[in-house]
């Protein structure tokens, strides 16, 4: 369907594709905005949100602000299967650090522990955790990381 779509308006590629460059994406105000209020949880390391309806093009702003953010001063980490149990979730974030996801809960909410102190001091490389569909995060995941 793509292909005839393309051939019928002369279209190079689709238009709307969900991996459009960033560099090709129009920059609305509503856009800049959500922009600047992402670049701004990064530098001052908070924690925030981003929502809007489906479609609207979170996702786009998100590899945005990964791909301007760089890995000289941050280390952006997306995890986007959040409708996972804690130990799978550990897992992945384990992967996201360069890390073995293997061993015990405990083992492997330590190693995580390690390497983003790591980062932080030694690397002076500060993480960004991007958690898409965190809304399906399991209570127990929430749980776990304030107890912790």
């Amino acid at each position: 369907m793509s292909r005839a779509l393309r051939d019928h308006f002369g279209f190079t590629a689709m238009p709307f594709d969900k991996e459009i460059g960033t560099d090709s994406l129009l920059e609305l105000p509503s856009c800049r905005e959500s922009m600047a209020g992402l670049r701004l949880l990064a530098e001052t390391r908070g924690i925030g949100l981003l929502t809007g309806k489906s479609g609207t093009g979170k996702s786009c702003l998100v590899r945005k602000m990964i791909q301007e953010l760089g890995t000289s001063l941050y280390k952006p980490m997306y995890l986007c299967h959040s409708s996972v149990g804690l130990s799978e979730f550990y897992g992945n974030l384990a992967v996201e650090l360069g890390l073995e996801p293997k061993g015990r809960k405990a083992t492997l909410f330590r190693a995580i522990k390690e390497r983003l102190t790591t980062l932080h001091r030694q690397a002076r490389t500060h993480p960004v955790l991007i958690i898409d569909e965190a809304h399906l995060l399991a209570n127990e995941i929430l749980a776990d990381g304030s107890q912790s």
